[in-house]
């Protein structure tokens, strides 16, 4: 009912004035939303929204006015409130009571208070808190002259400090399974059994800070005691032992101690941290927890654990406590309904259907923590229009948004209508352009801007869910199409492709022309090194055998003709003229006096001078890289008769280099001027080449050195003819006996080379 003054309810016949508004003139009409919030309109005053709040206030319902409230607690289907500054008050099922008979109130030494109501009996009295007992009972803590009082429904016993407590301060009391009590007090802490105060923990049981804040007994039986800048104490009956922040502790204040039996652990609220201990007293603090000045724990029954702090509520996973990784707490506060915020070292009563009385500063707040706090299944969202380039585009006939190829910048207008508390996800992704999603608070929601797309088609994806993370409904899907720019187009893509491809190959071609000129020039230097080094070996070895001066190069001449010959390649060849330079390396190593003896030699010496092909093979058996050296300069006396030396190698047994430099070498100790003789007859040198085919020396070689001959090869250019023919009949016997022994009676005259 809207009227001019104010607005009225009727419900099941029953009229109700809606009071506490700020509405409450020339209210003219009224309508509901999507979300069923309602929506006033007054001509004086302007729009109010009423919305469905999952807080209630408990102290506007019942017209109590504001206070500072310490502790809440349901004893027999009625709340019992404990405030800082006016005693206790209990709310029935009629409202707020005006006493609470008592049958009898009497001290626990014995005497009668002569009270009969329990609100006048701690009516200035600042009650700290109330908690149920284990014997169907509560227990008042207060500031006061009257600090500890056991109401069972009837009657009251009071603890004084007449009565063994330490103090008239007690904070909170800690029923034990046995029926023990444990009081907090300033001064130490009380142990009350029986009716009776039985000893006081303080200084002289090792708590050296009787400042106590809370108190719980761990399953053990262990005393577990929270101080007031001292951290904890741990008390049993053979030890104190004492926690502070060198055991982890983020601060020596510890407001409360909550034992946590499912996972066997002890939550600690501190004045800057929230920590929890296990069973064997290691403590760790949560690092990473968004807010220090917290009050209590509270766990639902979904693992959730619901944090009291000086700002609001924070609910997080217990597990994400215990991991103490990154978390993410959903916040609830003033501005989502909140009624007050919590009191500082409070107690808030919780019940088994999952309903939180918390104490407030203001008041009390109602709310169940169980059930599911907020549902956006039914919120609308919507993206009506984008902006391309700054201009709006809406949706075509089939939905979907198209945009230009020349479209630079484009903006996605993104509505969440929702008028409630609740301040859901919203969590969004370009398909296409986005590679992960994005999420942020509905309040948190802006246009959102998006540069340089490629032309293509995209889906713009919105998801809404709560605080805990569950999903609401189907998302939101809007299609987005941007034209290709002809730079977009496959062809200019692939024509792109091609010139890029070609000019790769260009540059590789270039690339490898210029490393394999580079290495060819090396490869050639190289060769030639190598080749001048073998020649000039070559000239320190004939230079040691002054009867064959020029004979290695020589050697090398006429193998180089033979081999190109018998068809070997360049490289092949090359090696054949190497290896050649070196066949005699070996003389190196034989005596000069020996080398050169122009007369006969003996037995001993002729040994030595055979040595010199042994000799040249360790001298050059080393050298890896051409491995045949060693090979030529060992093998070039081998005949394939066998007769030959060092080894006596027959036939296909002798190196193929070897079998050539044999020709070479035969054919050069015949065809040379010696200082004791001249050059033999070509001619004749030719038949005795010929005649020793396939004996001493190898057939197809001796074949491919006539052939040579019968071209004009091998016949030096001043030979016009001619040549001597001194000893040329016991050459000839030379060639013909293979026996050692004959070829060393030749004549004492003939030289070592041409024996």
């Amino acid at each position: 009912i809207c009227a001019d003054n104010g607005i009225a309810m009727i419900k099941d016949g029953n009229y109700t004035v809606i009071d506490n508004i700020p509405l409450n003139s020339s209210v003219e009409q009224v309508m509901p939303d999507y979300q069923g919030n309602l929506w006033f309109v007054s001509s004086k005053q302007g729009l109010m929204k009423i919305v469905p709040n999952r807080f209630s206030d408990i102290y506007d319902r019942y017209s109590l006015p504001s206070a500072v409230v310490y502790s809440t607690c349901l004893y027999r289907n009625e709340l019992y409130i404990g405030e800082k500054n006016g005693g206790i008050k209990v709310i029935g099922r009629n409202g707020l009571r005006d006493g609470v008979a008592l049958s009898g109130s009497v001290t626990a030494s014995g005497k009668d208070l002569e009270c009969t109501d329990l609100k006048e009996l701690l009516m200035t009295c600042k009650i700290r808190s109330i908690i149920r007992g284990t014997d169907n009972d509560i227990w008042i803590s207060s500031f006061g002259y009257r600090p500890l009082v056991r109401y069972d429904g009837r009657e009251a016993l009071v603890f004084t400090t007449e009565d063994g407590l330490p103090s008239e301060r007690v904070r909170a009391v800690y029923p034990c399974t046995d029926g023990t009590v444990l009081a907090v007090c300033t001064g130490g802490l009380a142990v009350i059994k029986d009716g009776k105060v039985k000893e006081v923990l303080d200084e002289s049981t090792g708590i050296s800070n009787s400042e106590l804040l809370t108190v719980i007994q761990a399953d053990n039986g262990d005393i577990i005691v929270g101080t007031d800048g001292d951290g904890i104490y741990i008390v049993n009956d053979s030890s104190t032992v004492h926690l502070g922040t060198e055991s982890g502790l983020g601060s020596d204040v510890v407001m409360r101690i909550k034992h946590d039996r499912e996972r066997d652990l002890y939550w600690i609220v501190t004045s800057n941290s929230i920590s929890y201990m296990t069973s064997d007293y290691k403590i760790t603090t949560i690092k990473k927890f968004p807010y220090s000045n917290n009050f209590d724990l509270i766990e639902n029954k979904n693992g959730e654990m619901w944090v009291l702090s000086s700002s609001g509520i924070y609910v997080v996973p217990v597990q994400q406590l215990i991991d103490n990784g990154e978390m993410s707490p959903v916040f609830y506060g003033i501005d989502n309904g909140l009624p007050c915020i919590t009191t500082a070292n409070s107690y808030s009563e919780l019940t088994d259907d999952g309903t939180l009385y918390i104490s407030g500063t203001t008041g009390i707040a109602k709310v169940n923590i169980d059930e599911p706090f907020e549902s956006v299944s039914k919120v609308k969202v919507a993206v009506p229009f984008v902006e391309a380039n700054g201009e709006r585009i809406y949706p075509d006939g089939n939905g979907r948004i198209r945009l230009s190829s020349d479209v630079k910048k484009l903006t996605i207008n993104c509505y969440v209508f929702n008028y409630s508390l609740t301040n859901p996800n919203v969590t969004y992704q370009l398909e296409g352009f986005d590679d992960t999603p994005t999420t942020v608070k509905r309040s948190e929601l802006a246009p959102i801007d998006y540069t340089n797309l490629r032309g293509g088609r995209y889906s713009f994806t919105v998801r809404l869910s709560d605080s805990q993370g569950k999903s609401g409904g189907d998302p939101l899907t809007l299609q987005i199409v941007k034209d290709r720019a002809f730079y977009e187009m496959i062809w200019f893509k692939a024509l792109i492709v091609v010139i890029i491809a070609a000019v790769l190959a260009l540059i590789t071609i270039i690339y490898i022309r210029r490393r394999t000129a580079a290495f060819l020039r090396k490869e050639e230097e190289q060769k030639t090194l190598i080749r001048e080094i073998v020649e000039a070996f070559a000239k320190v070895i004939d230079m040691k055998d002054k009867y064959t001066n020029g004979h290695s190069t020589r050697v090398a001449e006429y193998t180089t003709m033979l081999a190109k010959e018998l068809g070997y390649d360049e490289e092949t060849v090359e090696k054949f003229r190497n290896i050649a330079l070196l066949h005699d390396i070996g003389k190196v190593g034989v005596p000069p006096e020996v080398l050169n003896k122009p007369g006969k030699l003996t037995d001993t010496e002729f040994a030595i001078i055979k040595s010199h092909s042994q000799l040249g093979y360790n001298a050059l058996k080393s050298i890896s890289i051409m491995p045949e050296l060693a090979i030529g300069a060992q093998s070039h006396h081998e005949r394939p008769d066998g007769k030959g030396y060092p080894k006596g190698l027959k036939g296909d047994e002798i190196p193929r280099v070897a079998q050539i430099i044999a020709v070479a070498d035969t054919f050069d100790a015949m065809y040379s001027d010696r200082p004791y003789r001249k050059r033999m007859n070509f001619e004749k040198a030719v038949s005795i080449i010929r005649e020793v085919s396939g004996t001493q020396l190898t057939t197809d070689v001796v074949e491919a050195f006539l052939k040579l001959v019968d071209e004009g090869k091998f016949r030096a250019e001043d030979d016009k003819g001619g040549g001597t023919t001194e000893d040329i009949d016991n050459i000839h016997k030379k060639y013909k006996n293979a026996d050692n022994n004959a070829a060393k009676e030749k004549t004492e005259n003939t030289p070592a080379e041409d024996k």
